[in-house]
């Protein structure tokens, strides 16, 4: 895939110094990641292609894990309240992939603050970098769910405000239009389901549609 991203309090500097390697992770993960489509289940568009969020998430933590991060860190008691776990840590690194509902985005930049502030250790060292990866707005998707201008906007309003100081660097998800391989996967039930009944890697064609998000149709 294609990735687009943009830098929070000092992100930029932080990673071209001490946090190199984890960003060459990461980057290389995502990278050489292909697409990854399901059917919706929604009403007026049921079969349609749109992203799969549970596969792309396993893709991610199968390339990320053998290079060395930890992958569903426990949250320390204290801050329970704002869930139980970070989706990935290396050196003081976290990782959070973000692809639910828009909301969401508020409850992991205000944690990571907190986690921060109090040198909360994922990983071998306290939190200094917080890497968030969402999907661009030209995916079809389920309703609701977060994508990359979206959440570019929310920060900057929030970093302009000084509501956050912790370091972030906002990652997106893209593809160019036109043919492209992408991994189709089904499963067990129509919604909610991370059982794979199927998965194969087709070709679809993707074409411009309105207000940016595209139509993503099987070759």
């Amino acid at each position: 895939m294609h990735i687009q991203y943009q830098d929070f309090n000092g992100a930029a500097e932080l990673i071209a110094g001490d946090y190199r390697e984890e960003w060459v992770d990461i980057e290389n993960v995502l990278t050489s990641m292909p697409l990854h489509l399901k059917a919706s289940d929604q009403a007026k568009i049921q079969g349609r292609a749109i992203f799969d969020p549970v596969g792309t998430n396993q893709h991610i933590a199968d390339g990320l894990v053998p290079r060395g991060w930890e992958q569903k860190i426990p949250i320390p008691s204290s801050f329970k309240f704002l869930g139980t776990d970070v989706d990935f840590g290396k050196n003081g690194v976290v990782v959070e992939v973000q692809f639910s509902n828009y909301p969401f985005l508020l409850n992991n930049t205000i944690r990571s603050e907190l986690f921060h502030r109090a040198q909360t250790i994922f990983h071998q060292r306290p939190t200094s970098l917080i890497i968030i990866v969402v999907k661009a707005g030209m995916f079809p998707s389920s309703n609701s769910t977060l994508y990359y201008e979206q959440a570019f906007n929310q920060l900057e309003a929030l970093s302009h405000h000084g509501v956050f100081t912790v370091p972030i660097r906002l990652v997106g998800l893209f593809e160019p239009l036109g043919r492209v391989w992408a991994n189709w996967t089904g499963y067990t039930a129509a919604r909610y389901s991370r059982i794979v009944g199927s998965r194969a890697l087709k070709e679809f064609e993707i074409t411009a549609g309105r207000l940016g998000r595209c139509k993503i149709d099987p070759i």
